[in-house]
């Protein structure tokens, strides 16, 4: 006899004797009559249990696609066979990721199974970013009489991987002190061969002729040949800042670190089709450290990374100062994302550019979209400008640094921000 059943008998049959006895007891009819309902429960439950329904059922899950970016759906297909006796009623349920959205179609059913017979349930699911595992589905049978119901998991395991979304970005200019020495778009500040003028130097045995500069040649009566400006492969590690109170709700469903996620994808994928050496990591519940490479193989480490991270508070990582500044190439580039917590980050940021390293912070800023101006509340208004302004403080500090800040109002794409401040025709009209 299954133990939900044991409880509700011995519960029963418990309240129906307690009834009986203060009946007797007290001599009164009443009481002992409101027992014999109970003692009828309690029997129809034992003749229950002692010819439950039984449910066979094969189940096979399908999914449209078992790998998709964040915000696509997926249409999830159940064939449920019955392979046992006829079932009158039969409830079926599948167990859906925690934050998905069903957006059409229904995830659970109740029916009628000959046997033999075949039930299809279809679905369409909108899955939050994650790895998720779909475990199986919940059997829901009731025993002969129809007075208790019997739940019973079908384990039928289906993957999802859930990508963070991934936006196109406008070339971004960063000029590190140390390159690699493979060809790239870095600039290397090296004269050699490039696209860019470096500046001019004479003729040495082993120049080719067609970078000959005539017109200097003519000046100096001598032979001089223009040097460009070599561009390589840079390492580049992208910082993606995990800690959860650094980061605030913005509206009912996404927080900054949903945003934060957003721009590390889009950043690293940046780079590294760019042809750099990119290496991401997650600070927060712990180190998740992506060591760098290049190419495809590294695009996918880097996004299923993404895909599960998560925000943690631990003590050991209350603040920046505990990054692994040894994971990072001397003189190499890094990129933070992190909304800041508070003025103790300025002091980490400045002392990685005091260390040699060329900082670019990607700050989402949920100001504008959380509380919007209102021209109507004075007090909300005063508010907003108030924080604004300690924001202001903050980031022209980190740019009297040296660091390079994006502060990435969430009303608008990343692309717009990051072509205006780090493009090269940004920084040439700033």
């Amino acid at each position: 006899m299954p133990w939900a059943w044991a409880g509700r008998l011995t519960t029963t049959a418990g309240l129906g004797g307690v009834l009986a006895m203060a009946g007797i007891l007290s001599k009164s009819a009443a009481l002992l009559a409101l027992s014999f309902p109970f003692f009828a429960y309690a029997a129809a439950l034992l003749a229950g249990a002692l010819t439950p329904s039984a449910a066979h059922l094969a189940v096979t899950r399908r999914l449209s696609a078992a790998r998709v970016e964040e915000g696509e759906e997926v249409d999830v297909t159940l064939d449920i066979e019955n392979r046992g006796d006829r079932l009158r009623n039969v409830g079926i349920a599948d167990r859906v990721p925690w934050g998905a959205l069903c957006t059409s179609g229904e995830a659970s059913t109740v029916a009628s199974l000959a046997a033999g017979a075949m039930l299809t349930l279809r679905y369409r699911l909108r899955p939050p970013r994650g790895v998720h595992v779909l475990p199986g589905i919940d059997v829901i049978t009731w025993d002969r009489l129809g007075l208790v119901p019997i739940r019973r998991p079908v384990d039928v395991p289906s993957g999802l991987l859930v990508l963070p979304k991934v936006e196109a970005l406008e070339t971004i200019r960063i000029r590190p002190r140390r390159t690699r020495v493979y060809s790239g778009t870095v600039r290397a500040n090296l004269g050699g061969s490039g696209t860019d003028f470096f500046g001019c130097r004479a003729y040495s045995s082993g120049d080719e002729v067609r970078r000959i500069n005539w017109r200097a040649t003519a000046r100096r009566e001598d032979l001089v040949v223009t040097d460009y400006e070599q561009e390589r492969v840079a390492d580049v590690s992208v910082i993606l800042d995990a800690r959860e109170r650094a980061h605030a709700q913005v509206g009912s469903d996404a927080s900054t670190f949903d945003y934060a996620v957003h721009a590390a994808a889009s950043v690293s994928l940046h780079f590294l089709r760019s042809g750099n050496n990119v290496g991401l990591l997650i600070y927060g519940d712990y180190l998740n450290w992506t060591y760098p490479g290049y190419g495809r193989a590294q695009r996918e480490k880097i996004l299923v990374a993404l895909a599960a991270a998560s925000t943690a508070d631990k003590v050991a990582f209350e603040d920046l100062r505990y990054l692994p500044t040894r994971l990072f190439p001397s003189g190499s580039q890094l990129v933070v994302v992190s909304p800041l917590a508070d003025e103790k980050d300025l002091d980490i940021l400045g002392i990685l550019r005091a260390r040699g390293y060329q900082v670019i912070l990607i700050s989402p800023n949920p100001l504008y979209r959380e509380a919007p101006p209102d021209k109507h509340d004075r007090a909300v208004e005063t508010a907003r400008r108030l924080l604004d302004l300690g924001r202001s403080a903050l980031i022209s500090s980190l740019v009297a640094m040296g660091v390079e800040v994006v502060d990435w109002d969430l009303r608008f794409p990343l692309s717009l921000p990051v072509a205006r401040l780090l493009s090269a025709k940004g920084r040439r009209l700033a």
